[in-house]
């Protein structure tokens, strides 16, 4: 029987699924079947088994199968409780383990971890809510963000005497966390913001030590909108168009740094497996970390969908690394 990987996603077994060739995540997962590994979807142990799905040509198949390390893909915030069950009882190695995701969703705590590195440009942040006034004086404003936040939720730009709230909308619908005000990062001219999501996924070199892959950087940025987020109008493009090769050499620095620092993380229960990290390109194209995700979404499936012939081959090839990569934890 040829090696099994996990991958934590909800299961709802009455609802139809779609083909696995309709979805990118399902033609990755026929690929790697093709390729000798079995990809198993699940939300479930049994008896040291991950009960799921795997994809083949035209369906899924249930399946209770034994895996040799499983990436965390499961809403942890939302559907805490099961979350917190699956880390809990997993008998592997977990990509993306509990400490590490909760690590990088405090973006306080995260911040903190990061500026002992000592080698990385950071924004400034206050979490201290009498303290926000003086801040955005000083700062000449400062962006407004939920600490536990994710995907961009309740970012705002605020300016120098705005009233900036104590709490702002979390994740979960109906919850809220503690306000975050961190320095705004002033933009390259001609730009209200410029903002490179990176994906470093690990890998395993032929020397057997873990290192790191860097995909290609995903620029967005907006003439008009300081907040950048593409469901909000920004544009989204390759950064090697837009930017020269000394400046994104020096993205790759921070990237890496980043992922090392974080490294740090591992265990024997989980590693670091794939992160995304968002940098901002101040007025003289120098960059800025702003935050890393554990559930970093579809920057590259993006250009993916634009580019096809471009990018393509590379957006499957990023879906399959992670799997090949916990595939060595046998």
């Amino acid at each position: 029987m040829p090696p099994a990987i996990g991958v934590w996603i909800p299961i709802d077994p009455d609802r139809p699924l779609a083909p696995p060739e309709d979805r990118p995540m399902g033609r990755a997962a026929l690929a790697a079947r093709d390729a000798g590994l079995e990809v198993v979807f699940g939300d479930r142990w049994d008896a040291g088994a991950l009960v799921g799905m795997v994809a083949e040509p035209g369906g899924w198949r249930s399946v209770r199968r034994p895996v040799v390390a499983v990436q965390d893909r499961f809403p942890g915030q939302s559907r805490a409780a099961v979350w917190d069950r699956l880390h809990a009882t997993s008998p592997v190695v977990v990509g993306n383990g509990r400490p590490l995701t909760l690590l990088c969703r405090d973006k306080l705590r995260c911040q903190r971890t990061l500026e002992r590195d000592g080698r990385l440009r950071l924004p400034p942040v206050e979490d201290q809510p009498v303290d926000f006034p003086v801040r955005q004086l000083a700062w000449g404003g400062g962006f407004a963000k939920p600490r536990f936040g994710a995907l961009g939720v309740g970012v705002r730009r605020v300016g120098p005497t705005d009233s900036v709230p104590a709490t702002l909308p979390g994740v979960v619908d109906g919850s809220t966390d503690p306000t975050l005000l961190q320095w705004p990062v002033p933009p390259p001219r001609g730009r209200a913001g410029c903002v490179l999501r990176v994906l470093a996924q690990r890998i395993r070199r032929p020397s057997g030590r873990l290192g790191w892959h860097l995909l290609p950087p995903v620029l967005r940025d907006s003439p008009t909108d300081a907040v950048v987020n593409a469901a909000r109008g920004a544009r989204v493009g390759p950064a090697e168009d837009s930017l020269s090769s000394v400046v994104l050499d020096d993205v790759r620095q921070a990237v890496l740094h980043t992922c090392a620092a974080l490294s740090g993380a591992d265990d024997a229960r989980g590693v670091a497996l794939e992160l995304g990290v968002d940098v901002a390109l101040d007025d003289q194209l120098r960059p800025w970390v702003l935050e890393v995700n554990t559930r970093p979404r579809g920057r590259l499936g993006v250009l993916a969908r634009r580019w096809p012939e471009r990018f393509g081959v590379a957006h499957t090839a990023a879906m399959l690394r992670p799997w090949r990569t916990l595939s060595t934890f046998s």
